[in-house]
Order: structure tokens, then sequence, then C-alpha cells
């Protein structure tokens, strides 16, 4: 059977194919490979066509059959993985974390351990509506998920 692992390797040891990063591996029993991918710039049908020959030519059906998916997450999948939250920096998300709370705001950052999103909401000063801006951490481990949201502006 072929591994996720054995995908992940192939990518990240081939120069052509660096630009280009996992977010998810998933190997069914049958060894229907499902990946998605992306690229810090957005992922196009071509590249997953690019990334999927690139990724047959390296594995040997004569000795293991396997069919191979190659698409990108989709926009209304979680981010998974640190760099969909770098690539996304500036971008507004709804969050999900484990206890239950939700979080609206914009991603100002993030690294291996936790996302810094900036939120805004209104607050009196002085007898007046006033918003109020703050960045607040939120650590990986804490978060059940994470959604860019989709507005119509």
């Amino acid at each position: 059977m072929i591994s996720a692992q054995t995908i992940q390797q192939i990518i990240e040891q081939d120069p052509e194919l660096q630009r280009f990063f996992v977010v998810d591996i998933k190997v069914s029993k049958d060894n229907v490979i499902t990946l998605k991918a992306d690229t810090d710039e957005g992922i196009t049908i071509d590249e997953c066509g690019l990334l999927s020959h690139a990724i047959e030519a390296k594995l040997d059906r004569e000795q293991e059959d396997f069919e191979l998916e190659v698409s990108s997450p989709g926009l209304t999948e979680p981010l998974r993985i640190l760099r969909q939250y770098l690539k996304n920096i500036g971008k507004e998300v709804d969050i999900l974390m484990i206890d239950g709370e939700k979080i609206k705001g914009t991603i100002a950052g993030a690294d291996d351990a936790a996302v810094i999103i900036e939120e805004t909401h209104t607050e009196r000063q002085n007898g007046k509506k006033v918003k109020v801006t703050e960045k607040n951490t939120y650590n990986f481990c804490d978060i059940k998920q994470t959604k860019l949201r989709i507005t119509f502006k």
C-alpha cells in the first residue's frame, strides 16, 4: 500500500514541486489517494494536473495499482496547517474554539503554536459607542476549527 508519507516525500524532494504544500493526504485501503494541495498564491486546475502527473511518474503502477485525486482544499473547508494561516493573513475568519466559543476577526499573524486574530468590538466610552480593535492570540491546541469568512463587498 502506498503511504501518505511517500506522497509527501515525492513533493518535498522534487524541486519542481516544492512550491506546492500538502494540506491533507488520505490513502484508502484500495489505494485511492486523495491529495489536497495548495500554493501561497492559490492553486489552479492546471497546477493540480501537473502535480498529479508528477506524482504518478514517481510511482510504479506495475508494482502497485492506485488511483490519485489531486484538488485544492476548497474555499469552505477549514484551515488545517500553519502555511494556510500564513497565506491568509489579512483575511477574515470564523474560529470555533474547543470550548464552544466563537471568534470572528482577521488573521494578523501565526506561528507554530498560535494564531493572532485582530478583533473589533463596540464599547461605550464617555457615553458614546466606540469601535475598539485588539489583537488576541489563540493557541492551535484550543482551536477546533477555523474557516475563512466569505463576504461579498
